[in-house]
């Protein structure tokens, strides 16, 4: 009978492949804290853009409707539009009648809020196939990033909605 040589590793393979693997672990350590510091700041900007989508979203489920503003009234899209640099109707509406919900560590400012129209309606509602309104709102929301030492950062969303032409 012949005697078989059991086939093993070498110590010098055992030590390469130690080598080998040690290299990996020390590149994916350099990499990990980078990539977890990137997906810190990309989380806090999406929130940033969701809260700002969802004030722009409660904004443009407001009436086109013109009647004038007061503090107590309903808001309208004409009125915030009317509200240039933010210091009435966007000012109460944020302060008063938003519902939406801010995350704590975020901001929303009613200087931030921009309503704009454009176009006409015809108000007899005959000729509201040619007219129509398109209402755009811009909503920056702040936060601050502890990545960059606390600097404050802001993420707008710009949004809209076209006038249904066949209310009456």
């Amino acid at each position: 009978m012949k005697k078989r040589r059991v086939q093993a590793l070498s110590l010098l393979e055992i030590l390469f492949a130690i080598g080998f693997l040690t290299v990996i672990l020390v590149a994916f350590a350099a990499v990990y804290p980078a990539a977890y510091r990137l997906n810190r700041k990309s989380a806090k900007a999406t929130i940033a853009a969701k809260t700002a989508s969802t004030v722009g979203a409660e904004i443009l489920a407001l009436p086109f409707d013109q009647p004038s503003f007061t503090s107590t009234s309903q808001p309208n899209l004409s009125s915030l539009a009317n509200d240039l640099n933010g210091t009435t109707a966007i000012k109460v509406f944020v302060e008063q009648q938003m519902r939406s919900t801010i995350p704590p560590g975020y901001e929303v400012r009613a200087t931030a809020i921009r309503v704009a129209l454009y176009g006409t309606a015809d108000p007899t509602g005959i000729n509201n196939d040619i007219g129509g309104r398109f209402a755009q709102v811009r909503v920056t929301t702040f936060y601050n990033d502890s990545n960059t030492g606390g600097a404050e950062k802001s993420v707008t969303v710009v949004t809209g909605k076209a006038e249904n032409r066949d209310v009456r």
